[in-house]
């Protein structure tokens, strides 16, 4: 099993099923987003990944990073409010800090490891991020 492949869509349908989320964004996406997308979003993108082996190389876990935040597309003047961004950073911690779940084929656990904000401009619109890097460990169920 590529359990780097199967945490993503993992992450993705479980995060797409909250209803509280779901109310917040228009979408979760991997890596990048569709030009034709909606804002806000939820961004997943990889970190890093690595293997934690035993004797006889033995797989026990993926031990993977992601950088999972909402992006908002602040339309506003002056100072950005960064309310609507920082309510989807709190609903993403509280689905995935200290969670464990399984699929009937993964196991994962995660929790956020570090906090992340950040603006970004792009064509002269501002988008504000905010989220965490979580460590997930994942495992063939």
């Amino acid at each position: 099993m590529n359990e780097e492949a199967a945490a993503q869509d993992y992450l993705v349908t479980y995060l797409s099923a909250d209803t509280t989320l779901m109310s917040m964004v228009d979408g979760i996406w991997l890596r990048s987003t569709a030009q034709t997308a909606g804002f806000p979003v939820v961004k997943i993108d990889r970190q890093d990944a690595e293997d934690l082996m035993v004797v006889g190389l033995a797989r026990v876990w993926a031990n993977l990073t992601f950088l999972v935040r909402g992006i908002v597309h602040w339309r506003g003047t002056g100072h950005p409010d960064w309310t609507d961004v920082r309510a989807i950073a709190d609903r993403l911690d509280a689905l995935l800090h200290d969670y464990e779940g399984t699929d009937g084929a993964l196991q994962l656990h995660a929790f956020r490891e570090e906090s992340f904000t950040d603006e970004t401009t792009e064509g002269g619109a501002l988008y504000l991020h905010a989220g965490g890097i979580y460590r997930v460990r994942a495992r063939p169920a």
